[in-house]
């Protein structure tokens, strides 16, 4: 059973109708299922009866990524049922790092038993989440970011930084664009140099000489894209398996943890929740985190 789609996908509703009389319900009675996407849309579907009291519906290429919910209705003679449910879409080119065969080889499960494979999908997409937090995006992502002025220089918060497409000085209502110029190569004094491994915008003017952003309020406009260009380090990839198989065994192993002369075994599969990320994780993380202080 798929428990999360993909944008552009057909999803599958099914729903068996139950009678007052707690049995699935016979005859013809009247089936509605209303769909409601995440941006509140609400759409009526065509429902197909596919045995006694058991209907199906195709909720056709789901667009928006997000939490859709459904609703079946069904009225008649001796019927009045209702059932809810939900499902999730997510968006193309979710960084995920690892992929699920590798994940089912890190598990040491059998390559061809699929029966854990939804669950697991979810496990890899929570993973990506949590190692794009701290190492920063390794699929491109395009950010606006808006920065107070009266500073030489800004820091975008999504590091490593692949590229700026723009920078923006606003003097009230007049807006000034930058250029990127190297150092030594200034033609203006509208103009910034980057270092793309810190983040760092810093204002530049005639021969390369520091300058200040115009003061403001967040009157600095900067579009920039964060990103490795998919190109995932060999720790990085490590260490989210290492998560993965960390998370996944809270999830499928009972038992109380286990005590060390260190105290609480971190890596033991009863570990409190309070622990998500193995220490191991973070030290083959530590190479690739973004910068400190970034929100």
């Amino acid at each position: 059973m798929t428990l999360i789609y993909v944008a552009g996908q057909d999803v599958g509703l099914t729903t068996t109708v139950i009678s007052d009389s707690g049995v699935p319900a016979s005859g013809t009675p009247t089936v509605v299922l209303t769909v409601t996407d995440p941006t509140g849309t609400v759409t009526t579907l065509a429902t197909l009866q596919v045995g006694q009291g058991a209907y199906a519906a195709v909720v056709p290429a789901v667009a928006t990524p997000g939490v859709w919910q459904y609703r079946w209705t069904a009225t008649g003679t001796g019927v009045g049922f209702a059932d809810e449910g939900q499902f999730q879409v997510r968006p193309l080119g979710t960084q995920q790092i690892v992929d699920l065969a590798s994940v089912k080889a890190h598990l040491n499960m059998p390559p061809g038993d699929s029966s854990q494979d939804a669950e697991l999908q979810g496990f890899i997409l929570a993973a990506g989440d949590v190692a794009r937090n701290i190492v920063g995006p390794v699929v491109a992502e395009s950010h606006t970011q808006y920065f107070s002025g009266g500073t030489p220089t800004v820091v975008v918060d999504w590091t490593p930084l692949a590229s700026v497409q723009s920078v923006t000085e606003y003097y009230g209502q007049s807006g000034y664009v930058l250029t990127e110029q190297p150092l030594g190569a200034q033609t203006t004094a509208f103009a910034f140099t980057v270092d793309y491994d810190t983040g760092q915008i810093s204002r530049r003017t005639f021969g390369g000489e520091a300058a200040r952003f115009a003061i403001g309020d967040k009157n600095i406009k900067v579009m920039y894209t964060a990103g490795r260009g998919g190109a995932v380090g060999w720790a990085v990839r490590l260490g989210t398996l290492e998560l993965i198989r960390h998370l996944w065994q809270l999830t499928q192993q009972g038992g109380r943890p286990r005590l060390t002369r260190g105290g609480l075994d971190s890596d033991s599969p009863g570990i409190p929740t309070g622990f998500a990320i193995p220490t191991r994780v973070l030290e083959l993380w530590q190479g690739d985190k973004r910068p400190p202080g970034i929100a």
